[in-house]
């Protein structure tokens, strides 16, 4: 409503009142174009809705449609003392018998002792060189002012190869020279050394090694290994072995069936979430006695339609015992959704696992419909999703503009309503005051 008023003083008329229920007629047209908008905005954010659980249903699909993504392997060692193990999709059942002899160390080496970290360790300036393995010589600038604490620290900022630490073992403080790295291959060599310390590799004869370098040594089947670190990756493939200390274990890998059928079930769950929003949102509501934002939304509606054909037709290729979600416990219900004969589904996966994987990860597999249906769909620039949600766009932004035109031709009205209003009473008060001259006139000639 206009921020001015008209007075009715002389009319006894509520002008101001009056006005603000002319106007709200006048507004009903953009009340109706406002709850247009809700419910577009609301098909919009449906949309949204929807399209968060297309991709969770894209996501399930992606774990299914390569056998490297279906078939989930455990490894199990027979002595977890002597060893960690894990699998990846990648590896094959089987038994292997491994035999660890020698863990992988990191070579460490202490130095000559002094009396303190404060200790000055060179009598002249100079450098402290030292190279780990065949990698990049590392130099720190020493004085005669360095001490055995500012050469540790030194050391420790200027290289990532090895450690420096400080241990005092009784008769005194020594540096340490930790390799960052196992293997015999990555032994620390002191190729220069101003220092008074004295060190088992290098110019300046003393200290003690702690740690030899040494690589694991292990056999597999009987096959004699070595290896840098005591984590074993492609000795057998797909397994990775982490040694834990000297003797005997057996790995044994077996496919983990019980995850497989939970990516199944999240598989259908997820299917479910895309048929319960779509179907939710476009059922008519008695109480109310309203369809939901998606009733008339063919997008919407297709996106279910094409997802039950591809989930209830037959997979080319297969054999006739296993073609269908249906053979393995997967069935449609009347609303729409999937449920599992989990009874059905693990004595499928149980005996013919090879033939599940097929049913959803061969050419025109389950899983690979669906994921190549839903990228689609979604496509955030052709998708089917994407040209509604435009659209819905495209109306609300028409209508507010339409709404804008509207105020703004209403706004006028009401400031002409208030002008003319003004006018009567002025007009009114100018009757009034001729009427009481008049009055008097006739008053006073009696």
């Amino acid at each position: 409503m206009s921020a001015f008023s008209v007075s009715g003083l002389i009319s006894g008329i509520d002008y101001n009142e009056m006005i603000e229920q002319i106007m709200e007629l006048e507004r009903e047209p953009i009340t109706r174009m406002e709850s247009r908008q809700a419910d577009y905005n609301k098909k919009i954010s449906l949309y949204a809705d929807l399209s968060s659980k297309l991709d969770a249903l894209k996501t399930a699909s992606e774990g299914l449609k390569t056998a490297t993504g279906f078939y989930t392997r455990s490894a199990s060692a027979s002595d977890e003392d002597v060893c960690n193990v894990t699998a990846s999709s990648s590896a094959a059942e089987g038994n292997y018998s491994l035999t660890v002899t020698a863990l992988a160390q990191a070579h460490r080496i202490a130095s000559s002792a002094v009396a303190a970290e404060t200790s000055t360790v060179s009598s002249a300036s100079g450098n402290f060189s030292f190279q780990v393995g065949a990698g990049d010589v590392t130099t720190v600038a020493v004085t005669a002012t360095t001490t055995l604490a500012e050469l540790r620290d030194a050391i420790n900022a200027a290289s990532d190869d090895a450690a420096a630490s400080i241990i005092n073992d009784g008769p005194g403080y020594r540096l340490v020279l930790t390799s960052t790295a196992s293997g015999a291959a990555n032994a620390i060599t002191v190729t220069e050394n101003v220092t008074s310390l004295g060190l088992p590799t290098g110019p300046v004869a003393g200290g003690v090694q702690l740690q030899a370098a040494q690589d694991a040594a292990f056999s597999i089947d009987g096959l004699p290994m070595t290896r840098s670190s005591n984590t074993v990756e492609g000795a057998i493939s797909g397994v990775a072995i982490t040694l834990k200390t000297a003797g005997t274990s057996t790995l044994s890998v077996t496919n983990d069936t019980a995850a497989i059928q939970e990516k199944i079930e999240a598989f259908v769950t997820a299917y479910n979430d895309v048929v319960s929003i779509v179907s939710t949102n476009a059922s008519y509501n008695a109480t109310t006695k309203k369809s939901g934002p998606f009733s008339g939304e063919a997008t919407a509606r297709d996106v279910v339609t094409r997802l039950q054909w591809v989930l209830g037709n037959r997979v080319e290729g297969l054999p006739d015992a296993l073609r269908s979600l249906s053979q393995i416990g997967i069935k449609t219900g009347r609303d729409g959704t999937l449920s599992i004969d989990t009874a059905v589904l693990t004595e499928k996966i149980t005996t013919d696992l090879d033939g599940v994987s097929d049913l959803f990860n061969s050419e025109s597999g389950v899983a690979n419909s669906v994921w190549n249906y839903v990228d689609g769909v979604t496509d955030t620039i052709s998708g089917a999703i994407t040209y509604r949600t435009k659209g819905l766009q495209s109306i609300v932004s028409k209508l507010g503009d339409d709404i804008t035109r509207v105020e703004d031709r209403l706004a006028k009205y009401e400031e002409s309503l208030i002008a003319q209003f003004a006018k009567l009473e002025s007009l009114l008060s100018t009757l009034s005051t001729q009427s009481s001259f008049l009055s008097s006139l006739f008053t006073s000639s009696s």
